[in-house]
């Protein structure tokens, strides 16, 4: 692919500010507390390192954009940042006490690697978390209009929505004590227009997918967004939706 998608393309500590509060939810689910050695995959601009190291843990983040990693050692300096993929982390064996991951190894190429690096990372009787999206809403409707768009199809795509495809991800990679919780988020803007404009402009994901297809693919899409966006919208003279997203934490096995 001569235009690979690039997470570091744009701004996407914009959406990451949106994203703060999921950050927060999954700390606290996984029990994050003073001197606990956390892990953050897939860091991003440092949103689960921030809320981690602000209960007193040390923490380390991995992403493959070294653009997220620069912001993510900004806004967190007592952290160890690094650039690395979550289907082989730059980390030693059992070296942290709770590995998360906020919205962030569901973007993986391959979920099993992904979820037994996790595994992997983490010490015998530690804790695994991560969050991700429900399969509902309509932000989530958007960003599938977009991915069949520009993404090629795969005859067994990975179902992170599914509690019982993420279950069955974890346990047969190492995890046990699965549990899934269900949290929810908000987005707004100024209009289901404004919304979209935003991700066109801003988001890596929304950037690339603009250039894979041509002028009158992309008015088509804008179009059938913006409607889906209007249907969902909560906020007639705005726009504000909520999206659905799951909490799913377990374990890694005492040895």
């Amino acid at each position: 692919m001569t235009d690979p998608l690039n997470w570091g393309d744009g701004d996407y500590a914009r959406t990451a500010e949106t994203l703060m509060p999921a950050a927060e939810v999954l700390v606290e689910a996984a029990g994050v507390g003073e001197g606990d050695d956390v892990l953050d995959v897939a860091c991003g601009t440092g949103n689960v390192s921030l809320a981690a190291s602000q209960r007193g843990a040390r923490v380390t983040g991995v992403d493959g954009a070294d653009v997220l990693v620069d912001a993510a050692r900004e806004r967190v300096p007592g952290g160890e940042f690094h650039v690395g993929e979550a289907e082989a982390l730059p980390v030693d064996y059992g070296a942290f006490d709770i590995a998360l991951s906020a919205f962030g190894v569901i973007f993986s190429p391959d979920p099993d690697r992904a979820a037994a690096e996790l595994v992997r990372a983490t010490r015998a009787g530690g804790r695994i978390a991560i969050t991700t999206w429900d399969p509902a809403g309509a932000i989530h409707t958007a960003g599938t209009m977009l991915a069949a768009e520009v993404f090629p199809p795969r005859s067994d795509p990975p179902r992170w929505g599914d509690a019982a495809w993420v279950t069955a991800l974890l346990e047969r990679n190492g995890a046990d004590d699965v549990v899934v919780g269900e949290e929810q988020l908000t987005f707004a803007a100024k209009s289901p227009a404004h919304w979209f404009a935003e991700q066109e402009e801003h988001h890596p994901v929304w950037r690339w997918g603009r250039r894979q297809l041509d002028d009158t693919g992309w008015e088509r899409l804008r179009a059938r967004s913006v409607a889906v966006l209007a249907d969902g919208n909560e906020d007639p003279a705005a726009f504000r939706t909520t999206s659905r997203y799951l909490v799913i934490t377990a374990r890694r096995p005492e040895a």
